[in-house]
């Protein structure tokens, strides 16, 4: 296809919308002009032709009040006097936007009218301090069945404040997909802004305490491998399925005896006490029992009313919302009320199952009482774009589009998540609403965030509907805006704010975090000086969060046996495994020249004394927070999750080699937590 015209370029242009990028090798790339032309219509801008082109220009509208204003140090003047509505209620003329209170306002100008975010200047200082990182479905323990649970999570937590330890960061709890199998990743979530059914404790609710005997009996014969009154062995592999299996079945036990159908935060008393007692006709309990139904899903709050809706549609029809019957393709599609007839009651139990899981969360949350940081939620970079939020806020999205990565010399053909962006003009027109209740959910029970591929907060590499992730380009955000809105919340929640900028990211990222008081991550194989040598801890930047290594990078004993290497050969991910041996080969020499260099490794070179001397040096990294994992601590040679790969890996359902109690109770854990706490 012909280069991109000037006009083209000048529209893409208008909507934040790359012509050409630097890549990983630092040289200048020209996007195809069809991708420019795919990505302006994901944007409903029609440049399909030269004409269509030169219309969009100029039917293009340019308000004199954006939609969205940042009001930080410096002052805004607006276009004319107009009228400014604080977030408690309070109304003023004005002329300028200056000094105003942090959050969250609403200005008018004549006809027009904008949303005002206002931030702090800087987020409260991160204190010094250590802890953990772990996949809570790794854990595991004699009352969780099959995978790690929100009850697990309490007592990690307890057991880490017990130890001295200052933040514990968590993967995501999203919610994932149910049926028709229970998705595994937890960065391709459902809902970003609720929380995964298959966490919860069955035998931690209330509903299981007020059940009879011979029902919690029932419930318990439900528990996996219960069969043989033993757990799974540990080095089999978690079975979601079966777990959400053996839960839902054990749920469905447990609902007469909830005391109220599908309760909801904020509605405990909203609703009858016991099913059908004060409903319907007496004569008929089942008619009695359904009017109950339809009462809760009315009482529920409009966003998890939908996101319940999308996954009682999901038991029926499938998760692919966009195959669903035309009429319930939209929350307010002309089918949904009967749906919400019809389903009430599937529709209330995902309710209910919200308000169980949002209860234990905060049970497991209140153990870090005591910590400098605490919790740390993981926040993933996009919705599955066959989930509940690609449903319920599809407004917001641009469907069809997957977001991903560029060619670098680690993958020639680029990356491919298979998540759909936010649109930056829908996001500015609605206030960054959607972006801020979603920061609001995940902050609820949290003291701190990590933003997964932070560098999306200035830009994504868009691929559109049907083409491969070579044919993609960057499309721009508003990083003021998306920084204001993190910020505020980050500051009301009381939270820290880690950013994942790991890799090729632009400098403005890192200053960006570091200005707002964020931030970012050093990670020990890939914090290397100007002449590419590995650089000590101790010369690490203090505004980061350090680590050993992530959930998609090898493990302490994994790689020093080049266990990345072979699964990489095993996974056709490789294409010369000879060269990749000899740069392991390389790299695991130039590590322990580095821990000998750094006196923190004698002439004991087992695997044990190295992972050791590696937490030792750890502990005296500049960084202000420093976690160590316990796949690296515990000797586990198989890494979570081998980016690149679905079926030829087991990604996200690796469990940890011990139970939790014997994990915390292990002479190697100890010995890190006593290294550690010495920082």
């Amino acid at each position: 296809m012909p280069g991109v015209s000037p006009d083209l370029a000048d529209l893409a242009a208008a909507y934040g919308v790359a012509t050409r990028y630097r890549d990983a090798g630092d040289r200048d790339v020209d996007v195809d002009a069809g991708v420019v032309i795919d990505v302006l219509a994901a944007l409903d801008v029609d440049a399909s032709s030269d004409e269509a082109v030169r219309d969009a220009l100029a039917n293009r509208r340019q308000g004199a009040l954006p939609p969205t204003l940042v009001v930080g140090n410096a002052p805004v003047e607006l276009p004319e006097p107009g009228e400014l509505t604080l977030e408690d209620g309070t109304t003023s003329r004005v002329s300028t936007l200056a000094d105003l209170p942090v959050g969250y306002h609403r200005v008018t100008c004549g006809h027009e009218e904008a949303a005002v975010l206002v931030p702090p200047s800087r987020l409260a200082e991160v204190p010094r301090t250590w802890g953990w990182m772990v996949q809570l479905y790794s854990l595991h323990s004699p009352g969780s069945w099959g995978c790690g649970d929100l009850v697990d999570l309490r007592d990690l937590l307890a057991a880490a404040t017990g130890q001295g330890a200052g933040a514990v960061l968590c993967n995501p709890l999203h919610a994932l997909r149910l049926e028709p199998t229970v998705e595994a990743s937890p960065y391709s979530p459902s809902s970003r802004r609720y929380l995964h059914p298959v966490s919860l404790r069955v035998s931690a609710t209330p509903a299981y305490r007020a059940a009879p005997a011979h029902v919690r009996y029932a419930v318990d014969r439900l528990a996996p491998h219960s069969d043989v009154l033993r757990e799974s062995d540990p080095t089999d592999l978690i079975d979601y399925d079966a777990v959400w299996a053996a839960k839902r079945a054990a749920l469905s036990l447990l609902r007469p005896f909830a005391g109220s159908v599908g309760a909801t935060p904020g509605l405990e008393h909203a609703v009858p006490p016991v099913p059908g007692a004060s409903l319907g006709d007496a004569d008929d309990p089942d008619a009695a029992l359904q009017a109950e139904h339809r009462a809760v899903v009315e009482a529920l709050p409009a966003a998890l009313r939908d996101v319940a809706t999308w996954y009682a549609l999901a038991e029926r029809h499938g998760p692919e919302w966009r195959t669903w019957p035309e009429d319930v393709r939209t929350p307010d599609g002309a089918g949904i009320p009967a749906v919400r007839e019809e389903l009430a009651d599937r529709i209330s139990f995902h309710g209910w199952c919200q308000y169980l899981l949002d209860h234990q969360l905060a049970e497991a949350h209140a153990a870090t009482f005591g910590m400098p940081v605490g919790l740390i939620a993981d926040l993933a970079v996009g919705c599955a774009p066959d989930g509940a939020d690609a449903w319920a806020l599809q407004d917001a999205l641009a469907p069809g589009v997957h977001v991903g990565a560029p060619p670098d010399d680690f993958n020639q053909r680029g990356q491919d998540w298979s998540l759909p962006p936010w649109r930056p003009d829908r996001l500015a027109e609605a206030g960054y609403a959607p972006l801020r209740d979603m920061l609001g959910a995940v902050l609820r029970h949290a003291d701190g965030v990590r933003i997964d591929h932070v560098a999306g907060l200035w830009r994504l590499w868009w691929i559109p509907p049907g083409r491969p992730a070579t044919e993609g380009t960057y499309v721009q955000y508003d990083a003021e805006a998306m920084l204001a809105v993190l910020a505020i919340e980050a500051s009301r929640a009381g939270a820290v704010v880690v950013g994942e900028d790991l890799g090729t990211v632009e400098p403005e990222v890192t200053e960006g975090l570091a200005d707002h008081g964020m931030l970012g991550c050093a990670v020990l194989w890939f914090q290397r000086d100007a002449d590419g040598d590995l650089l000590p801890p101790s010369q690490w930047d203090e505004m980061t969060l350090g680590t050993i290594s992530t959930h998609d990078l090898p493990t302490a004993v994994g790689f020093l046996r080049d266990e990345h290497v072979r699964i990489r050969d095993e996974a056709g991910l490789l294409t010369d495994v000879d060269a990749a041996r000899e740069q392991a080969a390389r790299e695991r020499e130039e590590l322990i020249g580095l821990l000998v260099s750094q006196g923190v490794l004698g002439e004991d070179r087992s695997e044990g004394a190295i992972v050791a001397a590696m937490h030792r040096l750890l502990a005296g990294a500049g960084s202000r927070i420093v976690l160590a994992s316990f796949t690296d601590v515990l000797d586990e040679v198989r890494q979570p999750n081998l980016p690149g790969t679905t079926d030829a890996y087991p990604n996200w359902r690796i469990p940890l080699p011990l139970a939790l109690d014997e994990l915390l109770r292990d002479p190697r854990v100890q010995a890190t937590v006593e290294a550690l706490r010495g920082r």
